[in-house]
């Protein structure tokens, strides 16, 4: 995942190492989502239209079943492809539940084809316990936490588990990748379902240790600004947007200068398929520093896209820190969503 040719000016600066030393305090169970990992890490490598996939949405479905819930399946042909997509998704009901504004939480589960590729280099075991297995972990456990919650949410939200995000060519190809959030968003387009999409919200490479969220400026600010306020009612301000700095920042955009382009940086993920469909959109994802061929940093472990993304990688209190944050920004989620006609 994580395309365009900003992605090595992410790597420019450091930050103080932060102490992996528990979770913040909330109703997401870090143990729970770690148990879904590893059962999805279980199935072994998941790239789009295998059939590991293919037991990973059964599971998924499955558990989402036993909570009570009526999972569905957007499945579709790709037709360049030939590869089946595989979008799956679940609503917990709002007072609306047919026609009342949506909130989705989504990430992908598929995984990087790291096999078949002409660069040997690029072909190694890889079960992406982070980058496919930790987000779509996080949103089972949300699932829990949301259906068992004793009031009912005050918008319908949709968790939304998401195929095809990986790029199929090693290097990152916009034409290849994104291909599931492109189907699903067209498919709520001609639905006439789109319009009540009020906000998304996607999470990505979740679960590592001494995790952090990372800015994006391809992210809605006022989005980004209530997952500021949520850190901070958590106690976590400190892992959350303080990379890359300003400094960073204003270095991609002399960059950006410099080639003629437009000052508009960011990472290249499935939110932005929400946003050209015209839905805010906000990205919650732990990147930066994580590049085996960038800066290096003590105390931030560099798997992304290397077979050092396993179990090993991950920490039960990252997976509990990521979702309790989702639930402490719900209440302004859900003011986001019900201000927005």
């Amino acid at each position: 995942m994580i395309g365009g040719p900003l992605r090595s000016l992410f790597l420019l600066a450091s930050l103080l190492c932060l102490p992996a030393c528990g979770g913040p305090s909330g109703p997401v169970d870090g143990s729970r989502a770690r148990a879904h990992l590893e059962k999805l890490v279980s199935f072994g490598p998941r790239p789009f239209g295998s059939e590991a996939l293919g037991k990973a949405a059964d599971y998924i479905t499955g558990e989402l079943s036993k909570l009570g819930l009526q999972p569905k399946r957007h499945e579709v042909m790709h037709e360049k492809e030939k590869k089946l997509i595989r979008n799956l998704y679940v609503q917990i009901d709002g007072p609306d539940p047919v026609n009342g504004p949506i909130l989705i939480l989504g990430g992908h589960y598929d995984t990087k084809i790291a096999e078949g590729h002409a660069d040997a280099k690029c072909n190694f075991p890889f079960v992406g316990a982070i980058d496919g297995g930790g987000a779509p972990a996080v949103l089972l456990e949300l699932a829990r936490v949301l259906k068992e919650q004793k009031d009912k949410p005050k918008v319908n939200i949709w968790l939304y588990w998401i195929d095809a995000e990986e790029s199929l060519d090693w290097a990152w190809n916009n034409d290849r990748a994104l291909l599931g959030s492109k189907a699903f968003c067209a498919m709520l387009d001609q639905e006439k379902i789109l319009k009540r999409v009020k906000a998304f919200v996607l999470l990505d490479l979740i679960g590592s240790k001494n995790w952090k969220i990372d800015r994006d400026g391809s992210s809605d600010p006022k989005l980004e600004d209530v997952f500021a306020k949520a850190a901070k009612k958590i106690g976590e301000e400190a892992r959350v947007y303080q990379l890359p700095t300003k400094g960073e920042i204003e270095q991609m955009k002399m960059e950006l200068r410099r080639r003629g382009q437009p000052e508009k940086w960011g990472i290249t993920d499935d939110h932005n398929t929400f946003t050209n469909f015209g839905v805010p959109s906000v990205l919650l994802i732990d990147f930066h520093l994580r590049r085996p061929d960038g800066q290096r940093q003590d105390g931030y472990e560099t798997w992304w896209h290397t077979a050092d993304d396993d179990l090993d990688a991950t920490a039960p209190d990252a997976l509990a820190f990521s979702g309790n944050l989702v639930m402490a920004a719900l209440p302004d989620l859900e003011a986001f969503c019900l201000s927005r006609k």
